[in-house]
């Protein structure tokens, strides 16, 4: 019987799991983790391969995430933010739940999600700052998903931002919520923090529906972009200033996470030279295991089935 694509990830990232020889776990931040759909560092957390930190807010999702009880996560319920006390929308759809009211110029534009971005309830919040949080020691990765408020977190964030190799986070091309920063600002904070842009991991767009769309195919013609998933690494164009530890968690996280596995293998060859890893025969066995044709875009298929049902 044919290995399931899991089974063949779990068996590369264990190979390269022990050909790096990592100090310890790959840390990760998830900051917004409402189980709305899979987690793209999951499997890597089924193979107790990372210690994760989640931070949710919202009382239904953080109350899923406590009954999964993850081995090797902790779960917290902290609005992550500017430090403020501050409003929590929550929205008929929990995944459009944010700290910033939904926006009808863009509801009505779109002339999509009006039910589901209508707010239920309003909670005060506590909002903590990233870099004010005991818990967390530092991490490689910050996954960041709370509908707008991404920018508050990176500007009182600085010191766990300083420490992170990789941030996967939301950006908007258009404001689906009341001043809401798009990509743009997002990408200067993060570039005046080391960090540039290595990919989209999503992008989501959607046709603009008015009376004379029955004109068009809806599916061929979903031109107006909202938002995605982008991917910044720290020290991109500089890899050789990151230490040895480092660069085996960006090794990981660059195949395990975000499928990039041209960078992976950029970052072994790196490794290589220092003499930091075995020999290149471990790398060639690594490169064995590796998908022969561009791998499947998993999250982007989850992630566009998801969009139709929003739809």
């Amino acid at each position: 019987m044919p290995e399931t694509p899991n089974e063949t990830d779990a068996k590369r990232w264990t190979q390269l799991h022990k050909m790096l020889a990592p100090e310890r776990p790959t840390a990760i931040i998830d900051i917004g983790a409402n189980p709305v759909e899979p987690s793209p560092y999951d499997l890597l957390l089924t193979q107790g391969l990372a210690q994760v930190y989640c931070f949710e807010p919202q009382p239904s999702a953080y109350e899923a995430l406590l009954a999964e009880n993850r081995p090797n996560r902790i779960v917290l319920p902290y609005a992550v933010g500017d430090g403020t006390e501050s409003t929590l929308h929550i929205c008929r759809h929990s995944g459009f739940t944010s700290l910033l009211p939904p926006n009808p110029a863009a509801i009505a534009y779109l002339e999509k999600w009006a039910g589901m971005m209508t707010v239920t309830e309003q909670v005060q919040v506590q909002t903590v700052r990233l870099d004010d949080i005991a818990e967390i020691p530092h991490a490689d990765l910050i996954k960041i998903d709370i509908q707008g408020g991404e920018a508050a977190v990176f500007r009182n964030g600085p010191d766990k931002l300083h420490d992170a190799l990789m941030v996967f986070t939301e950006v908007a091309a258009i404001p689906l919520y009341v001043g809401q920063p798009l990509m743009h600002e997002q990408m200067r904070l993060l570039s005046d923090a080391g960090f540039y842009l290595h990919k989209f991991d999503t992008l989501k767009a959607v046709n603009v529906a008015r009376r004379f769309s029955p004109f068009l195919q809806a599916k061929y013609h979903q031109n107006q972009l909202v938002d995605g998933d982008a991917i910044f690494i720290r020290s991109l164009l500089d890899l050789q200033s990151l230490t040895v530890e480092q660069l085996k968690h960006l090794a990981i996280l660059s195949d395990a996470v975000i499928q990039s596995y041209d960078l992976a293998l950029a970052v072994l060859d790196l490794l290589i030279t220092k003499d930091c890893i075995g020999s290149e025969a471990d790398v060639m066995e690594y490169c064995a295991m590796l998908p022969a044709n561009r791998p499947r875009r998993l999250r982007q298929a989850q992630a566009s089935e998801g969009a139709k049902t929003l739809l």
